[in-house]
């Protein structure tokens, strides 16, 4: 499976708008917006509220045959070496609680006889302790490469695996392969293959002033460092051959930098700030003579024409259609518009746009606040008032959401410590990282 990436920005210490704009464009936006804290008369309703706990575990799942509880799924230890076992299992159970589709069952109480089963089962013995799905397998070295032979069992379907992988890998590679045995795992229940070996990438302050871009998988292991040219970038994207960032350079410029690559490739003469890829092409922020506008264009910057009229605009994102969605303030608060249409409706100011092609139908996930918080929250593209959701209550404040490439998973920041995963109704939230960070973005979707 292809690798993709989560991605998201952090701020100068510079006073900015809360979307990624510093310097000059910073003191613009502060100006700007300050007063529109005040909802103006008739603009907007008050934010939902969620009718049931965001914490707790999902109640149900979307199967080939329907809605279902969760599949309750026992993750055995692996025939072979124990370190690779152990590794191997810690992966999968990891997975699998993730995706909000399994409930992983605790070790302790598997009665069957696992050395005497190898790797096959006596489906009495599982059925005993509730399982209704296990996970098995063996390890074994070939050469210096490890062999995994994983094996999916149904318990109603008896002695027969209904799924088999095998994976000849260097040692590093296990993590990969079994999370592609996850990824294959959700696929035969669901009909579309999970999200899991992607990876999140993020800004974080590495120095007064300056700001560092990081990854990091998206399970919270293998954190390093990117390589970038300006000591203070934001709002990265993922685009042709790789990750884009806006940079601030020592002349006060903000230009369009690519990853491993040390000259600009996008100059222009107002500031950039902004990046979104996606439907075979470009969308790109740029703020000169106090105004801040979305130009679209072809993925290398050509061709780039103004797609927004009035107010101050930013956080492209592009959806599966192609259709623009973005940040503005031209109804005097700031709102999510799609292409021109104003989409939200209630809340004095939101923000932070992402496309979630969500099982149940596409929608557009955005950051709101509350009061003193913020928290994530849902509509349809089509904006209709009815179908505005809340992700988040009570816990904290929660920024910056993204999407996975197959929809079922939405990670966000959080001030209970980190990087949070929920399903697409903000259930099962789960820490994965305590990494911290805005504009996130997840490749891919």
């Amino acid at each position: 499976m292809p690798m993709t990436r989560l991605v998201f920005a952090g701020l100068t210490n510079k006073k900015t708008f809360a979307c990624g704009f510093a310097g000059a464009a910073g003191v613009m936006m502060i100006a700007a917006f300050p007063a529109l804290a005040q909802q103006p008369a008739g603009a907007s309703s008050a934010l939902p509220s969620t009718s049931q706990p965001t914490g707790g575990a999902v109640t149900t799942i979307t199967v080939s045959g329907g809605n279902r509880a969760l599949f309750k799924i026992a993750v055995a230890p692996l025939v072979g070496d124990h370190d690779t076992s152990n590794t191997v299992v810690d992966i999968e159970s990891r997975d699998f609680t993730l995706s909000s589709i399994f409930q992983v069952l605790d070790p302790k109480s598997f009665t069957a006889n696992l050395g005497a089963e190898g790797t096959g089962i006596d489906p009495a013995s599982w059925r005993n302790v509730g399982a209704e799905g296990v996970v098995k397998g063996l390890t074994s070295m070939r050469g210096s490469n490890v062999h995994l032979e994983l094996r999916l069992f149904v318990v109603s379907r008896g002695t027969d695996a209904v799924l088999k992988k095998d994976y000849d890998v260097p040692p590093a590679g296990v993590r990969g392969a079994v999370h592609n045995f996850c990824n294959e795992v959700i696929k035969w229940f669901t009909g579309t293959a999970g999200s899991f070996g992607t990876r999140l990438v993020f800004s974080a302050t590495t120095g007064r002033g300056q700001k560092g871009i990081f990854t990091v998988d998206n399970d919270g292991s293998g954190l390093s460092r990117l390589q970038t040219t300006s000591n203070v970038s934001l709002a990265p994207a993922i685009g042709p051959g790789g990750v884009y960032y806006s940079g601030g350079m020592p002349d006060g410029t903000y230009q369009l930098f690519k990853v491993g690559n040390p000259a600009a490739v996008l100059k222009n003469a107002g500031l950039i700030f902004g990046v979104a890829f996606g439907g075979g092409k470009m969308a790109v922020v740029i703020s000169q003579n106090g105004q801040s506008d979305i130009f679209t264009g072809s993925p290398d910057g050509t061709g780039l024409t103004k797609a927004t009229q009035g107010g101050l605009n930013t956080h492209p994102a592009i959806g599966p259609g192609g259709q623009l969605a973005y940040v503005s303030n031209q109804g005097g608060n700031p709102q999510i518009y799609v292409d021109g249409k104003r989409v939200s409706w209630r809340g004095t100011y939101n923000m932070a746009p992402a496309w979630c092609n969500d099982p149940e139908g596409t929608k557009i996930l955005f950051m709101g606040r509350d009061g003193a918080t913020w928290d994530i929250f849902s509509v349809d593209p089509s904006g209709s008032a009815s179908s505005m959701k809340r992700l988040t209550q009570d816990q904290g404040s929660n920024t910056y959401p993204a999407c996975s490439p197959d929809g079922r998973q939405v990670a966000f920041f959080s001030t209970r410590g980190g990087l949070y995963s929920s399903n697409s109704q903000g259930m099962n939230q789960q820490k994965i990282s305590t990494a911290n960070g805005e504009s996130l973005r997840w490749e891919g979707n």
